[in-house]
């Protein structure tokens, strides 16, 4: 009776051995392990290493396992080619992200590493909560075409107006009326000169805060095409 359990015991450690060396792993690899699972992750992007291709994330939350530093949940997240960035309906790039976007990550572990499936941006921190406009007191960028001015009132009403943000978000509408302050000038191929001689025609890129609601300010001004240029 004890030969057959020295036997068994043997046959056991063989039975062991053979199986980890033909997985290269250890008794994870029979029993489970974390490999090839996937995790539903958000986060605050701090940093884009485009030579590494990952994005180091803070303020993690989703998952927890020997990939998180252990200080403020941070974590790298590693993509491909096949890695998309969703944002309003749009398709980007992880390299388009930069710091402080919030992103909600569909990832899977693959050994010690996370590599991002897909991505949508939460919060996009160059153009406040996902919205057809930039927030209140934010600046932004828009292209438009001069219809009129009103001295009177400084204001300056933009035809067809199309928001320049990194993540674009389409047009402002058919028309936008900005507002200036006195002895505001715009640059035209280098020069400065007084608002009042842009005319109807004149194609501008508006730098501009929006203080609440559609009140917009123009803090600079650049003519990219003049109507009257030969």
């Amino acid at each position: 009776m004890n030969r057959i359990k020295t036997i068994s015991a043997a046959a056991l450690v063989l039975l062991l051995a053979a199986a980890c060396g033909s997985t290269g792993g250890g008794l994870g690899d029979i029993f489970g392990s974390n490999s090839n699972r996937s995790y539903d992750i958000r986060g605050t992007v701090d940093s884009v290493d485009l030579n590494s291709r990952s994005i180091y994330l803070t303020n993690v939350t989703g998952y927890t396992n020997g990939l998180a530093s252990g200080v403020n949940n941070t974590a790298r997240v590693f993509y491909d080619d096949r890695t998309t960035v969703q944002y309003q309906g749009r398709t980007y790039r992880p390299a388009d992200l930069e710091r402080g976007d919030q992103v909600s990550v569909r990832a899977d572990q693959n050994g010690n590493q996370l590599l991002a499936q897909s991505m949508d941006v939460t919060y996009n921190a160059g153009g406040g909560m996902a919205s057809s406009a930039p927030g209140t007191n934010t600046s932004s960028s828009i292209r438009g075409t001069v219809r009129y001015i009103d001295p009177s009132t400084r204001t300056i009403v933009i035809e067809n107006p199309t928001w320049m943000t990194r993540f674009q978000t389409g047009t402002g509408g058919n028309t936008m009326t900005i507002h200036y302050d006195p002895n505001f000038q715009v640059e035209y191929q280098g020069q400065q000169y007084p608002v009042t001689n842009l005319e109807p025609g004149d194609v501008v890129d508006v730098q501009l805060q929006n203080s609440g609601g559609t009140y917009y300010t123009a803090q600079r001004i650049t003519v990219v095409r003049n109507v009257n240029a030969r």
